[in-house]
């Protein structure tokens, strides 16, 4: 094991997101025109995170120049503003934040919704903007929460004519395509123009869908259609549940509350219990997958540990069984609904070579990064002071293992969402014009290399990032775990997962942000191997930059963790060259700093702190997977990847 990995400490509630440190509002401003005739001028983007009170938001669809009134402040107007992959504003963190599209020269308008910035995100997290989504925009139009995705619904009819706005600048501007989520600017000059309009188009004329006709003087509507409208509105609902998810077994009791951790006991006589890591990646096309590391048995306690209480007595499992994994299957694509937050289809999780599940069946998502398991939890998240009106909202799973039945209480966290994709490099045949090269899907083959190189050889594995922005395999040969590289770039079968040699190919991750600056052309990925098929590489997690606890703690040493640390690909030879010869490369990143691309591997962890306790009686297997706790990866163009031109 790297040694280094075992210094590095993390407070409890810094791991678990719980120090979600306020952050406050101040900045810029700006002064009202007086004459209703002229319109608003806005030269601010509102406050930001380094004032104390400062609700600092993100919009999904990245509208920039994208008028916005806060509650708290009548006199004042403001528009979001590009920052990075990002478009953001800020108001006070209580505030209701109304939306609208106006010109400085004209009265003329646009209304959007209104959005109740405590709603969204209750707990303020000093590093992280508020998630606002055109579907929130659109529910609060309607009053509705949508209920299906289909033009019958109101409320998702109101996104789809959103998108459509939206998607028609983004043409008229030139640039995207219609179908692709990239940023649009609302420039002051456009803006002016909508004195052309013979009225102001409110929230009605998009439930009725007269929106369409009123704009016309605008913006040509005509270049994109409802179809095209709807795939969009849907990427943006399936973008809101891309994250990683976690849950650990840290249980904490304060004099508040208690933290449960992901743990449970048996519903049967025999006293086990049982206590489980989770690390969960949900893709841009709605699939999970991911893997838990469970420990389940009977902690034993000895003379000198009877006045422990019982969530640090089950911790005794982490050094007296071994870890077991148990594997998400990467076939669930709507484990969370996107407009209530809630687990609506339970998700599963199977022992290899078994039929034995652990399901997720229960549980709310609040602050878009916390599924509590307990009503401390639930209070510290929502702020709210009373417990829930239903425990529906808590977190719970259940389990059959071995014949017996378990079940308890989990507490989940999402973190790391993801962005829009530049097509300034990530090029695809469905956002470049005619004649124009593209660079995805990308055909490649990493190499993984072992911290103990001496036991564990390096093995290649093939992947490919579709068009899409996900991550499958491209393995050739599924029967040779020591080599799983690819130098064929084979089409897949999105529902079976089979590549057209007929070879099976497995989800396995997807992409954070496309980097476009003068120094960087890349795209961050994130992946979970969770396979037997696999071979050592079973377990291995890239790319995702949040930490686990993996041993035992002694409170006055702080908490063992590992954390997974951030991975890009680096494809300037591609986007700007054009040259596939001159090859790609991967790192990690400490600031803007590149540094050697990392991967850890969290069932081995698991297995090397039970056999550092247990070194007499460990097996060969045991101990030969305690040795493929991390490494670092090298990353080559397969021989059959080529920049095509659309026609």
């Amino acid at each position: 094991m790297n040694p280094t990995m075992k210094k590095i400490f993390l407070a409890p509630f810094a791991l678990t997101g719980l120090t979600l440190a306020l952050a406050g509002c101040g900045g810029g401003s700006t002064t009202v025109n007086e004459d209703p005739y002229k319109g608003i001028t806005t030269t601010s983007s509102g406050c930001t995170s380094s004032s104390a009170q400062c609700g600092v938001f993100y919009i999904d669809y990245p509208v920039s120049g994208l008028n916005f009134d806060c509650s708290s402040n009548t006199k004042e107007h403001y528009q979001t503003q590009e920052d990075g992959n990002s478009v953001t504003g800020g108001c006070l963190a209580t505030d209701k934040v109304n939306f609208y599209i106006q010109g400085a020269t004209t009265s003329r308008k646009i209304t959007f919704g209104e959005i109740d910035l405590a709603k969204i995100r209750p707990k303020k997290i000093s590093t992280q903007p508020a998630p606002i989504r055109l579907i929130d925009i659109a529910q609060s139009m309607t009053g509705k929460t949508i209920q299906n995705q289909s033009m019958d619904d109101e409320t998702y009819r109101v996104l789809v004519g959103l998108v459509r706005v939206f998607q028609a600048v983004g043409v008229e501007q030139n640039v995207n395509v219609a179908g692709d989520l990239q940023p649009i600017a609302l420039l002051s000059t456009f803006k002016d123009d909508l004195k052309g309009l013979d009225a102001d188009v409110s929230k009605a004329d998009f439930i009725d869908g007269s929106y369409a006709t009123k704009l016309k003087p605008w913006v040509n509507l005509d270049t994109v259609d409802n179809a095209t409208a709807q795939k969009v509105a849907d990427q943006l609902i399936l973008m809101s549940n891309v994250s990683v998810y976690t849950a650990n077994f840290l249980a904490a009791s304060t004099t508040e509350g208690e933290l449960g951790g992901f743990y449970g006991k048996t519903t049967g006589t025999s006293k086990k219990e049982s206590i489980a890591n989770l690390y969960l990646l949900t893709d841009r096309k709605g699939y999970t997958s991911g893997y838990a590391v469970q420990w389940t048995g009977v902690p034993v306690i000895s003379e000198t540990d009877t006045s422990i209480g019982s969530a640090v007595a089950r911790l005794k499992l982490l050094t007296q069984v071994p870890p077991a994994k148990i594997n998400a299957t990467g076939l669930s694509n709507d484990w969370f609904n996107p407009f209530t937050k809630k687990i609506s289809t339970p998700l599963k999780l199977f022992t290899p070579n078994s039929t034995d599940a652990l399901t997720l069946n229960q549980g709310t998502l609040f602050n878009d990064t916390t599924v509590p398991g307990t009503e401390f939890l639930y209070k510290f998240t929502t702020n709210d002071t009373k417990a829930p009106v239903s425990n529906d909202v808590y977190g719970k799973w259940n389990q059959t293992l071995n014949g017996e039945n378990f079940e308890g209480g989990i507490d989940i966290y999402k973190a790391n969402a993801v962005t829009y994709l530049s097509n300034q490099v990530f090029k695809t045949e469905n956002n470049v014009k005619s004649g124009e090269s593209y660079v995805f899907p990308l055909y490649a083959n990493i190499t993984f290399n072992f911290t103990d190189s001496k036991t564990n050889p390096s093995v290649k594995l093939g992947v490919v990032i579709d068009e899409n922005g996900d991550i499958r395999t491209n393995i050739a040969d599924p029967s040779n775990s020591s080599d799983l590289s690819s130098n064929q770039c084979p089409t897949v079968d999105a529902a079976t997962m089979k590549d057209s040699r007929g070879v099976q190919q497995y989800r396995i991750g997807t992409t954070g942000v496309a980097n476009f600056s003068a120094n960087d052309k890349s795209i961050t990925i994130r992946m979970i191997l969770s396979n037997p098929v696999f071979g050592s590489l079973d377990g291995v997690l890239v790319g995702l930059n949040t930490p686990l606890i993996y041993s035992p703690i002694n409170p006055t040493d702080g908490i063992p963790q590992y954390t997974p640390s951030g991975v890009r690909i680096n494809v300037q030879n591609l986007v700007v060259g054009k040259d596939p010869s001159k090859g790609i490369n991967i790192t990690s990143w400490d600031g803007q700093a590149a540094t050697e691309a990392t991967w850890g591997n969290m069932l081995a962890i698991s297995q090397y702190t039970y056999n550092e306790n247990n070194k007499t009686t460990t097996t060969p297997e045991q101990v030969a997977l305690a040795t493929r706790t991390d490494g670092t990866m090298t990353i080559k163009v397969a021989d059959c990847y080529a920049i095509k031109n659309k026609s």
